[in-house]
Protein backbone atom coordinates (compact mmCIF):
# COMPACT_ATOMS: atom_id res chain seq x y z
CA UNK A 1 0.00 0.00 0.00
CA UNK A 2 1.04 3.89 -0.46
CA UNK A 3 0.76 6.60 1.57
CA UNK A 4 1.76 8.98 -0.45
CA UNK A 5 -0.16 8.18 -3.32
CA UNK A 6 -3.20 8.19 -1.08
CA UNK A 7 -2.27 11.80 0.05
CA UNK A 8 -1.00 12.95 -3.40
CA UNK A 9 -3.40 11.62 -5.56
CA UNK A 10 -5.93 14.17 -6.33
CA UNK A 11 -3.14 16.60 -7.94
CA UNK A 12 -2.71 14.17 -10.44
CA UNK A 13 -5.97 15.05 -12.02
CA UNK A 14 -5.91 17.97 -14.57
CA UNK A 15 -9.59 18.91 -13.20
CA UNK A 16 -8.71 18.51 -9.30
CA UNK A 17 -9.30 22.34 -8.80
CA UNK A 18 -13.04 21.47 -9.88
CA UNK A 19 -13.62 18.20 -8.54
CA UNK A 20 -11.97 19.22 -4.73
CA UNK A 21 -14.31 22.79 -4.82
CA UNK A 22 -17.51 20.42 -5.70
CA UNK A 23 -16.75 17.80 -3.17
CA UNK A 24 -15.76 20.06 -0.56
CA UNK A 25 -19.28 21.57 -0.50
CA UNK A 26 -20.73 18.55 -1.00
CA UNK A 27 -18.72 17.33 1.70
CA UNK A 28 -20.78 19.78 4.33
CA UNK A 29 -23.32 16.73 3.83
CA UNK A 30 -21.66 13.93 5.65
CA UNK A 31 -23.41 11.76 3.25
CA UNK A 32 -21.76 13.13 0.12
CA UNK A 33 -18.59 12.50 1.75
CA UNK A 34 -18.71 8.94 2.49
CA UNK A 35 -19.85 8.56 -1.23
CA UNK A 36 -16.76 10.02 -2.42
CA UNK A 37 -14.84 7.64 0.09
CA UNK A 38 -16.73 4.43 -1.74
CA UNK A 39 -16.43 6.14 -5.46
CA UNK A 40 -12.69 6.46 -5.06
CA UNK A 41 -12.09 3.41 -3.65
CA UNK A 42 -14.27 1.85 -6.50
CA UNK A 43 -12.53 3.68 -8.92
CA UNK A 44 -9.00 2.40 -7.80
CA UNK A 45 -10.02 -1.38 -7.72
CA UNK A 46 -10.83 -0.50 -11.35
CA UNK A 47 -7.80 0.87 -11.87
CA UNK A 48 -9.10 4.63 -13.25
CA UNK A 49 -5.67 6.63 -13.45
CA UNK A 50 -7.97 9.84 -12.22
CA UNK A 51 -10.04 8.19 -9.51
CA UNK A 52 -11.85 11.18 -7.93
CA UNK A 53 -15.12 10.95 -9.33
CA UNK A 54 -16.16 14.11 -11.00
CA UNK A 55 -19.60 15.89 -11.57
CA UNK A 56 -21.04 13.29 -13.76
CA UNK A 57 -20.58 10.90 -11.34
CA UNK A 58 -22.56 12.85 -8.85
CA UNK A 59 -25.47 10.51 -8.63
CA UNK A 60 -23.40 7.42 -8.01
CA UNK A 61 -21.66 9.34 -5.12
CA UNK A 62 -24.91 9.89 -3.96
CA UNK A 63 -26.16 6.22 -4.06
CA UNK A 64 -22.95 5.18 -2.16
CA UNK A 65 -23.22 7.74 -0.18
CA UNK A 66 -26.46 6.81 1.28
CA UNK A 67 -25.94 3.05 1.34
CA UNK A 68 -22.64 3.77 2.81
CA UNK A 69 -24.03 5.60 5.59
CA UNK A 70 -26.90 2.76 6.37
CA UNK A 71 -24.33 0.39 6.78
CA UNK A 72 -22.48 2.57 9.16
CA UNK A 73 -25.38 3.16 11.34
CA UNK A 74 -26.15 -0.48 11.41
CA UNK A 75 -22.86 -1.41 12.16
CA UNK A 76 -23.31 1.12 15.18
CA UNK A 77 -26.34 -0.04 16.36
CA UNK A 78 -24.72 -2.52 19.46
CA UNK A 79 -22.44 1.01 20.49
CA UNK A 80 -25.73 3.01 20.69
CA UNK A 81 -27.69 0.39 22.21
CA UNK A 82 -24.73 0.24 25.26
CA UNK A 83 -25.36 3.88 25.40
CA UNK A 84 -29.12 3.86 25.99
CA UNK A 85 -28.77 1.36 28.70
CA UNK A 86 -26.32 2.86 30.24
CA UNK A 87 -28.39 6.27 30.46
CA UNK A 88 -31.42 4.23 31.38
CA UNK A 89 -29.71 2.73 34.32
CA UNK A 90 -27.67 5.93 35.14
CA UNK A 91 -31.64 7.19 35.40
CA UNK A 92 -32.50 4.35 37.56
CA UNK A 93 -29.42 4.54 39.67
CA UNK A 94 -30.12 7.79 41.32
CA UNK A 95 -27.55 10.31 42.83
CA UNK A 96 -26.88 7.85 46.17
CA UNK A 97 -23.22 7.21 46.42
CA UNK A 98 -23.46 3.11 45.92
CA UNK A 99 -25.32 3.81 42.49
CA UNK A 100 -22.91 6.03 41.01
CA UNK A 101 -20.11 3.96 41.93
CA UNK A 102 -22.13 1.19 39.70
CA UNK A 103 -22.80 3.79 37.38
CA UNK A 104 -18.90 4.39 37.00
CA UNK A 105 -17.86 0.87 36.95
CA UNK A 106 -20.58 0.29 34.23
CA UNK A 107 -19.05 3.09 32.13
CA UNK A 108 -15.83 2.14 32.55
CA UNK A 109 -16.56 -1.50 31.00
CA UNK A 110 -18.92 -0.22 28.63
CA UNK A 111 -16.55 2.40 27.34
CA UNK A 112 -13.81 -1.35 27.50
CA UNK A 113 -16.77 -3.21 25.54
CA UNK A 114 -17.38 -0.36 22.54
CA UNK A 115 -13.38 -0.17 21.93
CA UNK A 116 -13.08 -3.79 21.77
CA UNK A 117 -16.14 -3.97 19.46
CA UNK A 118 -15.01 -1.16 17.38
CA UNK A 119 -11.77 -2.62 15.58
CA UNK A 120 -13.61 -5.84 14.58
CA UNK A 121 -16.34 -3.59 13.28
CA UNK A 122 -14.32 -1.36 11.37
CA UNK A 123 -12.33 -4.00 9.48
CA UNK A 124 -15.84 -5.58 8.23
CA UNK A 125 -17.20 -2.11 7.24
CA UNK A 126 -14.39 -1.90 5.57
CA UNK A 127 -14.26 -5.09 3.70
CA UNK A 128 -18.29 -4.25 3.19
CA UNK A 129 -17.04 -1.17 1.24
CA UNK A 130 -14.63 -3.29 -1.23
CA UNK A 131 -17.67 -5.63 -1.73
CA UNK A 132 -20.41 -2.94 -2.35
CA UNK A 133 -17.83 -0.99 -4.37
CA UNK A 134 -18.00 -4.06 -6.85
CA UNK A 135 -21.35 -5.16 -6.33
CA UNK A 136 -23.37 -2.24 -5.75
CA UNK A 137 -25.39 -4.79 -3.65
CA UNK A 138 -26.36 -3.26 0.08
CA UNK A 139 -26.52 -7.04 0.89
CA UNK A 140 -22.52 -7.00 0.62
CA UNK A 141 -22.16 -4.35 3.91
CA UNK A 142 -24.37 -7.00 6.06
CA UNK A 143 -23.10 -10.71 5.39
CA UNK A 144 -21.49 -10.53 8.78
CA UNK A 145 -20.66 -14.04 8.61
CA UNK A 146 -18.42 -13.90 5.17
CA UNK A 147 -17.39 -10.57 6.25
CA UNK A 148 -15.74 -11.93 9.70
CA UNK A 149 -14.11 -14.94 7.65
CA UNK A 150 -12.77 -12.18 5.19
CA UNK A 151 -11.14 -9.79 7.82
CA UNK A 152 -9.82 -13.32 9.95
CA UNK A 153 -8.27 -14.32 6.79
CA UNK A 154 -7.03 -10.65 5.61
CA UNK A 155 -6.04 -9.74 9.23
CA UNK A 156 -2.75 -8.34 8.25
CA UNK A 157 -3.85 -6.09 5.22
CA UNK A 158 -6.85 -4.67 7.27
CA UNK A 159 -4.31 -3.46 10.37
CA UNK A 160 -1.89 -1.85 7.83
CA UNK A 161 -5.02 0.06 6.38
CA UNK A 162 -6.10 0.69 9.77
CA UNK A 163 -2.54 2.38 10.41
CA UNK A 164 -2.16 4.13 7.49
CA UNK A 165 -6.11 5.71 7.87
CA UNK A 166 -4.38 6.74 11.56
CA UNK A 167 -1.43 8.02 9.96
CA UNK A 168 -3.67 10.25 7.68
CA UNK A 169 -5.93 11.69 10.36
CA UNK A 170 -2.55 12.28 12.28
CA UNK A 171 -1.50 14.50 9.22
CA UNK A 172 -4.92 16.21 9.22
CA UNK A 173 -3.97 16.93 13.06
CA UNK A 174 -0.31 18.09 12.18
CA UNK A 175 -2.12 20.77 9.18
CA UNK A 176 -5.11 22.24 11.08
CA UNK A 177 -3.93 24.50 13.03
CA UNK A 178 -2.34 26.02 10.24
CA UNK A 179 -5.65 25.95 8.47
CA UNK A 180 -7.38 27.44 11.61
CA UNK A 181 -7.91 30.77 10.32
CA UNK A 182 -9.85 30.30 7.34
CA UNK A 183 -12.81 27.52 7.92
CA UNK A 184 -12.71 27.00 3.90
CA UNK A 185 -9.27 25.49 4.67
CA UNK A 186 -10.34 23.26 7.20
CA UNK A 187 -13.42 22.40 4.93
CA UNK A 188 -11.27 20.92 2.06
CA UNK A 189 -8.75 18.93 4.77
CA UNK A 190 -11.93 17.58 5.89
CA UNK A 191 -12.53 16.20 2.27
CA UNK A 192 -9.31 15.28 1.54
CA UNK A 193 -9.27 13.15 4.68
CA UNK A 194 -12.41 11.39 3.18
CA UNK A 195 -10.93 10.36 -0.30
CA UNK A 196 -7.75 9.34 0.76
CA UNK A 197 -9.34 7.01 3.09
CA UNK A 198 -11.07 5.88 -0.22
CA UNK A 199 -7.98 5.06 -2.03
CA UNK A 200 -6.65 3.24 0.78
CA UNK A 201 -9.37 1.61 0.98
CA UNK A 202 -9.34 0.49 -2.75
CA UNK A 203 -5.58 -0.17 -2.30
CA UNK A 204 -6.50 -2.62 0.23
CA UNK A 205 -8.87 -4.44 -1.98
CA UNK A 206 -6.44 -4.74 -4.49
CA UNK A 207 -3.95 -6.38 -2.70
CA UNK A 208 -6.35 -8.37 -0.92
CA UNK A 209 -7.61 -9.36 -4.44
CA UNK A 210 -3.92 -10.27 -5.02
CA UNK A 211 -3.51 -13.11 -2.50
CA UNK A 212 -6.12 -14.72 -2.68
Amino acid sequence: MDFVRAIKFPLDDENWITKVVVGTLLNLIPIFGLGYTVGVARNVVHGKARPLPGTEDLGQVITDGIMATIAGFVYALPALAVGCVMGIFSSIAGESDAGGLMVACLGMFATLASLIYAIPATAMYWMGVMRYSESGNFSDFVQFGSLLRDVRAHAGVLVMLMLYVLAVGLVAALISPLLIVTCVGLLVLSFWVQIAHGHLIGQAALEIEQRR
